[in-house]
């Protein structure tokens, strides 16, 4: 068989078992697998797979069948202008986050800056912002080594190696006893309540991983930690900008509300005189609202950015 009858008998057998754009999924799995572009398969289509080849075509049209993530499959996902790699036990960078880094982007301003991406995975959130920021000094932390591993890759990948610094530990806690606040602290945390799992996608439930997913049994258990504790870290009159789940945007800007009788009350006190301004929930391009970003009005930890 030549290229292209490899490609129907695989888009059959994902066809079958409900794989969404089946033949786009077969097209990028056979470039992949053989490191040429979608184009190449097509203008070389006569050529034929060596029996490894043919094994390994197998496999991966099995495993996609069975649910396996295609950017697992892959090793590669795009984002924004980035073209990062990515493996099984990090999070899946998503269309979602890239409003998060549009929405940073809007009220970033040119020159030199401190940002950090807390729960980096890959790294997308803060390469993006180094590789579209070029004054910018990017810290990511994630408390996965794995993460941390890759987020290091993905750096040296893209040229921006030598702006960035990856930290491991549980959110602020590579932080301790920093000298220097930052300009912004950007987050796609977990955010899918516990008992949310049977209602998810298979795809994501039983691939990705748990801990980059869940928090606790309203999903806000990560989101109220970074809110308590961003005010220590932030300049005075730098930005927080969280993606959410659409159902906890409100109970969001109320964590961040200064009226302090919030209905969601913060897990840990804020920092003693923290104060938020500018408080806005934003969409995402299919007008559900994702993104919640706010200014740091007072009691943070630095002067205002000039």
């Amino acid at each position: 068989m030549n290229l292209v009858e490899y490609l129907k008998k695989a888009t059959d057998y994902l066809e079958r078992h409900d794989i969404a754009s089946p033949r786009l999924n077969a097209e990028l799995l056979l470039s992949s697998m053989l490191g040429i572009s979608r184009l190449d398969v097509y203008t070389g289509f006569e050529r034929a797979l060596t029996e490894v080849e043919s094994r390994e075509y197998r496999e991966l049209i099995v495993k996609r069948a069975a649910g396996a993530p295609l950017q697992y499959l892959t090793g590669e996902v795009g984002f924004r202008t980035l073209v990062l790699e990515v493996t099984p036990g990090v999070f899946i960078p998503r269309p979602e986050t890239e409003v998060l880094v549009e929405k940073a982007l809007e009220v970033l301003p040119n020159g030199e800056m401190d940002i950090l991406d807390l729960g980096c995975g890959s790294g997308c959130i803060a390469l993006s912002i180094a590789r579209e920021r070029t004054g910018a000094r990017v810290t990511a932390v994630d408390c996965e080594r794995t993460a941390v591993e890759l987020s290091l890759r993905n750096a040296e990948r893209t040229g921006l190696a030598e702006r960035t610094t990856v930290l491991e530990g549980d959110l602020f806690e590579p932080l301790d006893g920093a000298a220097r606040s930052f300009d912004a602290i950007i987050s796609n945390p977990p955010y899918v309540p516990d008992g949310a799992a049977e209602s998810m996608m298979p795809e994501v439930r039983d691939y990705e991983p748990t801990r980059a997913l869940f928090a606790g049994p309203d999903g806000l258990d990560v989101i109220k930690r970074i809110v308590a504790g961003a005010p220590e870290y932030l300049t005075v009159g730098g930005w927080l900008l969280l993606e959410v789940d659409e159902s906890h945007a409100d109970k969001v800007v109320e964590l961040l509300e200064p009226s302090g009788d919030s209905a969601t009350p913060r897990m840990e006190p804020a920092r003693d005189g923290a104060r938020w301004s500018d408080i806005e929930v934003c969409d995402d391009l299919a007008g559900r609202p994702r993104v919640v970003k706010a200014r740091l009005a007072s009691g943070g930890g630095g002067d205002a950015p000039d």
